[in-house]
């Protein structure tokens, strides 16, 4: 997937326009996106996507309250 759709901080050590995995830009997204950038993320990928994503992160016990906020206004 192109990251041109999402803001250049959310990819700041990567080339602009680099074609990343799903995986890669869902967790940024998630991580370093504004509130728009993940609804944008919604639109684009799936919510399973997403949830399989927000697992991974959790499971890293990091960044707690941004994944809470995520789990209960996003997903």
């Amino acid at each position: 997937m192109n990251i041109d759709k999402f803001p250049k901080y959310i990819f700041w050590s990567y080339k602009e326009k680099a074609d990343l995995p799903l995986s890669v830009i869902t967790q940024n997204v998630l991580l370093y996106g504004d509130v728009k950038d993940i609804i944008l993320l919604t639109k684009l990928v799936e919510i399973k996507e997403i949830k399989k994503t927000v697992e991974k992160i959790t499971n890293k016990n990091k960044y707690k309250k941004r994944i809470n906020f995520i789990e209960k206004v996003i997903i």
